[in-house]
């Protein structure tokens, strides 16, 4: 189709509000969000230019609260558009609301509480696996000593590029969550 465009960006689990103003910015250039896909594949259909403001809300719910949970946030004037990875995206036209319609969160309690879940439910899970995984492969490398194998010299050699990713999403994360909490938390 002529009218769409794929975008690949990433953000990372704290960087919900950098992804809100993305899209906003997107939808101000006529893209407006169709879908997202992971690994960070955005879909937008071209059209006119409009102010629209997303909200990503990250509260996991059982299939039989999801309907009240959507129909609560369309009552205050909010697009549902999908879900991914538990994150709920909403859409509201900024022309036509106020500014204090334009939050999901009535103050930086409610924010601070849905950084908390997502520190909980994603970021400690990640960290974890990750910390696992690190002491298999290092107990791997000692155990070999230095009589490894070409084969096995190149795996060791993408298990440390995967290891050092991991740490600069893992750091990028960490960093992120603190900023937030400090934001936030300086202004109750």
């Amino acid at each position: 189709m002529a009218d769409m465009v794929k975008e690949f960006h990433v953000f990372v689990l704290p960087e919900y509000e950098q992804e809100e103003e993305f899209l906003r910015e997107k939808s101000r250039q006529g893209y407006h969000l169709v879908q997202v896909r992971m690994p960070g594949i955005y879909y937008f259909k071209k059209g006119e230019p409009k102010d629209t403001v997303y909200r990503l809300d990250f509260n996991p719910q059982t299939d039989s609260e999801k309907d009240s949970y959507i129909q609560m946030y369309k009552d205050y004037g909010w697009e549902y558009i999908q879900d991914l990875n538990e994150y709920s995206y909403f859409r509201k036209d900024a022309g036509t609301a106020a500014e204090e319609e334009l939050e999901i969160f009535n103050d930086n309690g409610s924010r601070l509480e849905m950084v908390e879940r997502i520190f909980r439910k994603k970021m400690l899970p990640m960290t974890l696996i990750f910390l696992f995984c690190s002491v298999i492969f290092l107990n791997y490398l000692l155990s070999v000593g230095t009589g490894i194998h070409p084969f096995m010299m190149v795996i060791s050699v993408l298990d440390c590029i995967l290891i050092l990713l991991y740490v600069y999403v893992l750091v990028r994360c960490l960093a992120g969550f603190s900023r937030i909490r400090k934001k936030y938390g300086d202004q109750n």
